[in-house]
């Protein structure tokens, strides 16, 4: 269900609306006279974040990862934005639970929001947005906890449980990468627009949102070395798993290259010319025959020995 609410300040206003339908977009577009992509994006999830700048206002969309605790999946929750010299638009569809408290916060708290009577919208967007990437970190976080247990598990003899395991937490770390790879460029261009543009009252000297871009820049270095470290991974699991095989694989040979003899031995004791079989007339010519294979045995087993294969 479509929500739509809006909080006052001094110098602008900040409309909020959780899951749009097409008659708040519509409106959006009749009250503002936004580019009708930009409002057709509000209606659909966007592949990538990107900044759209316009001569009236700025249109924005950003990407943040969400971990889905049913599927075990990182999925990527859209934040489009609109801003201008008085007023801050931001249509999403309910899934940050960061971005939905700070609004809440914003709402019910005067003494937060007195706190902004003479702030201009990109700096409520800053603090958003700040709100918004440290939000990010602990999922890093915890997938660096997750890669310690696989690598706890792999040299713990479990490597055969981690290997869904490990195809999981890499695939999620391709997720999270996709979703905030563009970040930066995303970032860098706001900044940008916001310096130069006679809209907003950001100063060429303000240096408050380069802090997200260093936020933006420690994020992507932690997620290469995640990317880096789960292959690694991936492949000492791999190769934990095809030593065993290669053990298990000898052993089986050794045991046939020795039973090949003894079954040998055994079918031609047992053919039925017993006029020329040795051992015909002996009382003792079974336990002979059993003796000499295990003299044949035990002789492969040494011969083996001294060669380091087994």
């Amino acid at each position: 269900m479509s929500s739509k609410q809006k909080i006052e300040f001094k110098n602008f206003s900040w409309i909020n609306i959780a899951n749009p339908s097409k008659k708040d977009i519509d409106q959006l577009g009749q009250e503002y006279k936004f580019h009708p992509l930009d409002l057709a994006d509000c209606l659909s999830l966007s592949h990538r974040s990107k900044v759209d700048v316009y001569p009236k206002y700025t249109f924005i969309v950003l990407l943040f990862p969400i971990y889905q605790q049913n599927t075990r999946e990182i999925a990527a929750a859209e934040l489009d934005i609109f801003i201008s010299s008085g007023y801050l638009i931001t249509i999403h569809d309910n899934k940050l639970d960061v971005f939905n408290n700070f609004f809440e916060l914003f709402k019910i708290t005067s003494s937060f929001r007195e706190q902004y009577t003479d702030k201009s919208p990109e700096k409520l967007l800053y603090e958003i947005l700040n709100k918004l990437f440290l939000y990010v970190f602990p999922m890093a976080d915890h997938l660096s906890r997750d890669c310690d247990r696989i690598e706890k598990a792999i040299f713990s003899g479990r490597e055969k449980k981690m290997i869904s395991e490990i195809l999981i937490i890499r695939r999620n770390i391709t997720d999270f990468r996709k979703v905030v790879q563009v970040h930066k460029n995303v970032m860098k261009k706001i900044i940008t627009n916001f310096k130069e543009s006679s809209l907003y009252v950001m100063d060429k000297t303000d240096a408050y949102f380069e802090s997200l871009v260093d936020y933006t820049k420690e994020m992507w270095d932690a997620l290469e070395n995640l990317k880096e470290r789960i292959e690694a991974l991936q492949q000492t699991n791999e190769s934990q798993i095809s030593f065993k095989l290669s053990y298990i694989m000898r052993i089986l040979t050794v045991i046939s290259v020795i039973t090949f003899p003894v079954t040998l031995l055994a079918t031609i004791f047992g053919m039925n010319t017993t006029n020329a079989m040795p051992f015909i007339d002996t009382p003792f010519g079974f336990w002979n025959v059993i003796g000499l294979m295990i003299l044949i045995i035990i002789g492969m087993l040494i011969t083996f020995k001294k060669k380091g294969w087994i």
